[in-house]
């Protein structure tokens, strides 16, 4: 198969993972609304942090070392593979003694047992991660897809049982436990088959990609951390509450791009490594990449604005209401957002994990403040100075990450990010007003038409203006037939 085949294969399977991973995650949050109340899941909100955190240092970064380096032998992988879980023991342990530490700086002990009982995904993962990194450098989506949605379908399952019968917050514990336990084990009966590591430890076989991969782990904690800075800040000055109010609808927010994004970067990092000596081949995907991501996210953000209200109310209930206007401020945040991804992509595709790591310690030291200042406003204010702040850094980081490594100029940029932009802007305003004509008083039937006009007048702007867009949505869907195989 040839690389183009084998890429759009690979958006067909994680698409279809992402969706019903993304559908199945949706419908647990709605009823798990009706069952917690906002403090447990500012409670589980501050856990997530805290273990999400210290997840990066998991695989030293190793892991996208693995698919930068073309040519990997037997001996690394295996090395790579006790280092693994050596670093997911040294974690267990850290982070299990540190929890009465980190209960003490929220004033809440009951996160002990919690952040203690999270800790164990650390031995569990590090069994088990490598194998999907194996999966996803060998293009291999199809496998990962499915081992995705078997993980979060036993998780789902658990979540909603325990929550049904009055568990708590415990039932996002466990559920987020039992995802591990069933993803590490698929990952490792069907991985060992292909891979299974000797009782070897080089460490001078693997300095060059630890080195990779230190970088890499230092780009992405100040990365990850910068971006739930809003959570740490909330949960201390605002409280438990307030913190689950904005959780609910950050969650709902960063949504589309976590399952939008994944189905392109995941794909475009191991074929950017293949093509990294090439720049202008190199440039033609990321611009493609950009250009398919902002056609796709920019509707569903400012549909999910426009409806916030009625998004809300059927998902959560009366009792969510004070997330509306967060939910509306935070989409046009992740909105922009969205169209940064792709650069980390990028960076790791021409081995500069370095630069990435320099240019996010350059915004985490700004970060902070803005936030600390906004939330003077409470969320509200929090909410308005993300998407100052991400507006910001938009050019910034065309100038000195995109433009140097695949030659990327100001107006061929920016213009796969206009382009869909303003079709969006056109189709929410048609939209909007043909919603306003009709007056429409059903809440649920008002949202499905404008939603459907909004949607066609989308399309035919792209059918008309943006043909490298529509051209890939056809192949995907078989419509075309694909020239390169």
């Amino acid at each position: 198969m040839s690389l183009k085949y084998k890429a759009l294969n690979g958006v067909k399977w994680t698409s279809i993972s992402s969706i019903i991973i993304a559908i199945i995650q949706i419908v647990q949050l709605s009823i798990l609304a009706r069952y917690l109340e906002p403090s447990d899941f500012g409670l589980m909100a501050i856990v997530t942090i805290i273990i999400g955190f210290s997840a990066l240092f998991l695989d030293l970064g190793i892991s996208a070392s693995i698919i930068h380096k073309q040519n990997i032998t037997h001996v690394q992988l295996s090395s790579l593979y006790w280092l693994n879980i050596a670093s997911g023991l040294v974690l267990f342990i850290i982070i299990y003694s540190l929890a009465p530490f980190l209960a003490n700086f929220y004033n809440e002990t009951e996160l002990i047992p919690i952040i203690q009982l999270l800790a164990i995904n650390f031995v569990i993962s590090s069994l088990g991660s490598q194998y999907g990194i194996l999966f996803q450098k060998a293009l291999k989506f199809n496998i990962m897809a499915k081992i995705g949605i078997i993980s979060v379908v036993a998780g789902f399952v658990v979540a909603v049982s325990l929550a049904i019968n009055g568990y708590g917050v415990y039932s996002l514990v466990y559920a987020a436990l039992t995802n591990a336990i069933v993803n590490t084990s698929i990952n490792i009966f069907i991985g060992i088959k292909e891979h299974r590591p000797s009782f070897i430890f080089k460490y001078h076989e693997i300095t060059s990609m630890i080195s990779f991969g230190m970088f890499q782990m230092g780009e992405r904690s100040i990365n990850y951390f910068g971006s739930q800075f809003d959570i740490v800040l909330i949960g201390k000055l605002l409280g438990l509450e307030a913190l689950g109010i904005y959780t609910v609808a950050k969650n709902l927010s960063m949504r589309p791009a976590q399952i939008i994004n994944p189905i392109i970067t995941r794909v475009t990092f191991p074929i950017m490594s293949k093509v990294q000596d090439d720049t202008a081949k190199l440039k033609n995907i990321y611009l493609k990449t950009i250009n398919y991501l902002s056609s796709v996210n920019f509707p569903i953000y400012i549909l999910i604005a426009i409806l916030a209200e009625p998004i809300v109310l059927t998902l959560f209930g009366e009792k969510w209401s004070d997330s509306i206007i967060i939910l509306q401020i935070l989409s046009l945040y992740g909105a922009i957002r969205s169209i940064g991804n792709p650069a980390g992509t990028l960076l790791l595709a021409r081995g500069r994990a370095d630069l990435g790591f320099y240019f996010n310690l350059v915004k985490f030291f700004f970060l902070p403040l803005i936030i600390y200042i906004g939330s003077y406003w409470e969320l509200h204010g929090v909410a308005y100075s993300l998407l100052l702040f991400v507006i910001f850094f938009t050019f910034p980081s065309w100038y000195y990450i995109i433009k140097p490594l695949c030659g990327a100029g100001f107006k061929e940029y920016f213009w796969q990010i206009l382009k869909p932009f303003i079709f969006t802007l056109i189709g929410g305003i048609f939209a909007y007003s043909v919603s306003i004509l009709f007056g429409i008083k059903n809440m649920l039937i008002d949202a499905v038409v404008l939603s459907l006009v909004m949607g066609v007048i989308v399309l035919i702007l792209n059918i008309l203006y943006n043909r490298a867009f529509t051209d890939i949505l056809l192949e995907l869907i078989g419509k075309r037939k694909k020239h390169d195989k």
